[in-house]
């Protein structure tokens, strides 16, 4: 039996909808799958496209709330360019029945092309957390308390044990992380579960069920180059993912500019994420229109017209330097230091 939640505003229901549609298409044999969408003001029309999906390969869909971060912390965080229910996943044992033991949270901008059930089957006996390695500097990990080289997570696709989260009362320690740093975290939860989670808690899973659109544009070198990265999977790793994903995470990726469901994408996996779509109830929803500003649209021209060495290393500069120093600064603030 599968627990899989997903986290959905309406603005993004039509994109819950068709990636639950391709992991029921790719689970078929599973012999259970239930759906547990935690919901932040879904309409009632699309609750009943969510359901026909669902329906259709005869499994259930289960509604839970969305939490009240301003009630849990007292903050009005800026998110920046997130929506605030990322947070929502750190609060799965509260919100699920006890009868469930770990779930499985994938980010709703994201396609499965393969069975889940070698991932399903990961051994979380005593751990907290599953996920993929980031492929980060160590800045990022110094910042949230970590050491050069532990497991910093991407947090699209978490396994959580929500036994062991409720026993160690692992909510109240996001809640109190999420009070002490507010808005300066880099990755919201993905830095509360990477911050608060030790080590030995943590379980590396295999990067083919996270593969981020980065991974898809540029080399294993030019990757650990581009984030200033020592620590992170194998070359054959990252190279057998490329081939054979079983997750597609179409996260934001400079080196395109644009995502699938935006007119002008050329993502390799376009048209089986279009496929997809094609099978879902929002078939007819067409593609959005690029609404970028000309200064966006202009970076996005240099990117592909510029050097790619020149691209990456500047990347690498943004990416490993400035930005986790910045955001070491705003931190220290909260610890009190500067």
């Amino acid at each position: 039996m599968m627990d899989i939640l997903y986290s959905s505003s309406d603005s993004y229901a039509f994109l819950t909808g068709i990636s639950i549609l391709s992991l029921l298409e790719n689970n078929k044999a599973a012999e259970e799958i239930n759906i547990y969408i935690m919901e932040n003001h879904i309409t009632d029309e699309n609750k009943g496209k969510l359901r026909e999906v669902v329906e259709k390969y005869g499994r259930r869909i289960h509604y839970v709330p969305m939490p009240d971060m301003k009630a849990k912390t007292g903050l009005d965080i800026n998110t920046r360019r997130w929506n605030i229910s990322t947070f929502g996943r750190l609060y799965m044992a509260g919100v699920l029945p006890e009868t469930v033991h770990k779930v499985l949270n994938i980010d709703c901008d994201t396609i499965i092309v393969d069975s889940l059930e070698e991932l399903w089957e990961t051994d979380l006996t005593g751990k907290v957390v599953g996920g993929m390695l980031e492929c980060i500097n160590d800045r990022y990990r110094r910042n949230v308390g970590m050491k050069d080289g532990e497991f910093y997570l991407n947090g699209g696709i978490i396994f959580l044990n929500l036994d062991e989260v409720r026993k160690h009362d692992y909510e109240r320690k996001f809640t109190d992380y999420i009070v002490k740093y507010g808005d300066s975290l880099a990755y919201l939860d993905q830095d509360v579960i990477n911050g608060t989670v030790l080590q030995d808690k943590k379980v590396k899973l295999p990067i083919r069920y996270n593969m981020l659109s980065p991974y898809f544009y540029v080399n294993y070198e030019q990757m650990l180059t581009m984030r200033r990265s020592r620590s992170f999977y194998s070359k054959k790793e990252y190279e057998d993912g490329v081939k054979k994903p079983g997750l597609v995470h179409f996260t934001t990726c400079y080196l395109d500019g644009l995502r699938p469901w935006i007119k002008g994408n050329k993502h390799p996996y376009l048209q089986e994420f279009l496929r997809y779509k094609e099978m879902s109830p929002w078939k007819d929803v067409p593609l959005q229109d690029d609404t970028r500003n000309a200064k966006r649209k202009l970076c996005s021209w240099m990117v592909k017209h510029l050097p790619k060495r020149l691209v990456l290393e500047s990347a690498s500069f943004m990416h490993g330097v400035i930005v986790p120093t910045k955001n070491a600064a705003k931190m220290k603030k909260h610890n009190g230091i500067g």
